[in-house]
């Protein structure tokens, strides 16, 4: 067990120093007062016992026992003088102890500066300049976290006299996405009360209108909760504490029901550098554990979308982007140096099975609006792209700006939340926007290369259709099945340029593309007669949304 491993190495810092004849008497006054607060403070705080970083756990009881050894030593001193005949205690070998484990705390802090590059290595990030994969807009993420707890309270009923609706957490279940939360134990009286909590909110991530679901079935003991061994992260702790508990994420299994999925992991430079090592699946309602590998991870249940937690996901994109030339640059002459836009992380689905992280990034400019990129990060795998082909385009703070200014969201008094970056023929931001209570009112679509935003009519039947669907019109092209894209070659027959868009036709073909708020000089340039190579969408009633437009006759 390991509360007991940790329990008996932190006795090692007990040791009593002065080796006299006196010696089993003061190391007996160690013990008998240590390991009982030793084996209360590894039960209740459950410290990691991670190797070597664990050896700075021994400061917990050498300090203590250097400050008696002092003691001692003192009062032995002002005793001798009167009885010349009793040895004095030795202070210096414990003082050497606390040194010598100080210093390689010190060297612990100090490894993740001197190997800053190293933490950047850790996140094995890909940067391409392509174009993001297309949506799927039956699984754009639509509700935001406020509006999730908003509807799962309004399902406890009488059961809010004893439970409360824990941290919801994204995921996907059976190709969708849902918001997932447990009932929670109120506090000790409750758990002594009732021992087991009923069961799950689970919320859609996809539909604003569908309801929230109190799903009851088999009662769970080992909830995050719970008390004393019943507790999931002490259950999971005395059997896997020597390696890092990073996160604990309730999930739904192929059949709907609740597991937990505990990430473990181990730091690698200093206390820093964190890497996954391995998932502990936990039944909640028995308490049985199953231990993957990172190595097998290839063999993991379908239905685990979450592995890499959100908070290393965003340390993850932090480390690529700070450390492209080393601490000493992030800190100086920051070149080429890109952070997080925000200190979050959102999780959405790419596909009906693969489940990402994403982070915008910027300039360490504060006052700047725009982007340098945005990464994906696949939480079963920790793969990460960093995806550059979006540089110059709005980040989702401007994003969020541009959403609060609109007259729409400011007379309803509207709250912008949860920007999320989708290429929806174009790379879009996806902000819901919510009531003071949390309560789902429409949806704003933000076009990422212009700023140009469309806001949902909340009157309508489905806010969220409108908003794809006015969105739809203003680019003169489909957004739906942004996944059918077709590659051309050819010279361009008929051009113009209106409002912010430009139209043209190529010879040969009745089919009408559209550029919509072209920034690029070359497309401004275009001329009919040129000849263009072009990415564009599947035509929707003869008018296809034009991506990657190069004008071979400017060199292109």
């Amino acid at each position: 067990m390991v509360v007991i491993l940790a329990a008996a190495f932190l006795t090692l810092g007990l040791l009593h120093f002065d080796f006299s004849r006196d010696w089993w008497r003061g190391q007996s006054v160690r013990l008998v007062v240590g390991v009982p607060l030793c084996l209360v403070y590894t039960y209740f705080v459950m410290p990691p016992l991670v190797f070597p970083q664990a050896i700075t756990l021994l400061l917990l009881t050498l300090v203590p026992n250097v400050g008696l050894t002092i003691a001692e030593a003192a009062r032995k001193i002002v005793v001798s003088r009167r009885i010349v005949s009793i040895r004095r205690t030795p202070v210096l070998p414990p003082l050497i102890a606390v040194g010598v484990v100080l210093l390689y705390s010190g060297v612990l802090v100090a490894l993740p500066v001197v190997d800053a590059s190293g933490l950047r290595d850790v996140t094995g990030v890909t940067t391409t300049s392509a174009a993001p994969p297309a949506a799927d807009l039956r699984h754009v993420r639509v509700v935001p976290e406020e509006s999730a707890e908003f509807s799962g309270s309004k399902v406890l009923g009488q059961l809010g006299a004893y439970y409360l609706v824990g941290d919801y957490s994204v995921q996907s279940e059976n190709g969708s996405l849902v918001w997932v939360a447990p009932l929670d134990f109120q506090g000790a009286i409750q758990w002594l009360v009732r021992g087991t909590s009923p069961g799950v909110i689970v919320v859609s991530a996809e539909n604003p209108d569908a309801p929230a679901e109190l799903r009851q079935r088999t009662p769970l003991r080992y909830i995050p909760s719970a008390l004393l061994n019943t507790n999931l992260m002490r259950h999971v702790y005395m059997t896997y504490g020597t390696e890092l508990l990073l996160e604990t994420t309730l999930q739904l299994d192929g059949a709907g029901n609740p597991q937990y999925v505990v990430t473990l992991g181990r730091p690698t430079i200093g206390w820093s550098g964190e890497v996954v090592t391995a998932v502990v699946i936990v039944d909640p309602a028995t308490g049985a554990m199953q231990r993957i590998p990172r190595s097998q991870f290839a063999s993991l249940p379908k239905w685990i979308s979450r592995v890499y937690p959100a908070d290393l996901a965003l340390e993850y994109n932090d480390w690529l982007g700070r450390y492209v030339h080393g601490w000493w640059n992030s800190i100086v002459t920051k070149r080429d140096v890109h952070l997080p836009v925000r200190d979050e992380v959102f999780g959405l689905l790419l596909d009906a099975d693969r489940f990402v992280w994403f982070a915008d990034h910027t300039s360490p400019n504060a006052t700047d609006d725009s982007m340098t990129g945005f990464t994906y990060m696949d939480s079963r795998t920790g793969a990460m792209v960093y995806y550059t082909s979006a540089g110059g385009e709005f980040n989702s703070v401007a994003a969020e700006r541009s959403v609060s200014a609109n007259p729409i969201i400011t007379q309803g008094r509207l709250i912008p939340t949860q920007p999320i970056l989708y290429n929806i023929g174009q790379n879009t931001w996806v902000v819901p926007s919510v009531a003071s209570n949390g309560k789902f009112q429409t949806l704003a679509l933000v076009q990422a290369a212009g700023g140009h935003v469309v806001v949902g009519n909340s009157s309508a039947p489905s806010p969220v259709a409108d908003a794809f669907a006015q969105y739809q019109a203003f680019l003169g092209g489909s957004t739906e099945n942004t996944a059918a894209e077709s590659t051309f070659d050819g010279t361009i027959d008929r051009f113009i340029a209106t409002g912010s868009r430009i139209l043209f036709t190529i010879r040969g073909r009745r089919q009408i593309f559209t550029i919509a708020d072209p920034s690029d000089a070359a497309v401004l340039l275009a001329r009919s007669g040129d000849s263009v190579h072009f990415t564009s969408t599947a035509p929707q009633d003869g008018t296809a949304l034009v991506r990657e437009f190069h004008d071979r006759t400017l060199g292109q």
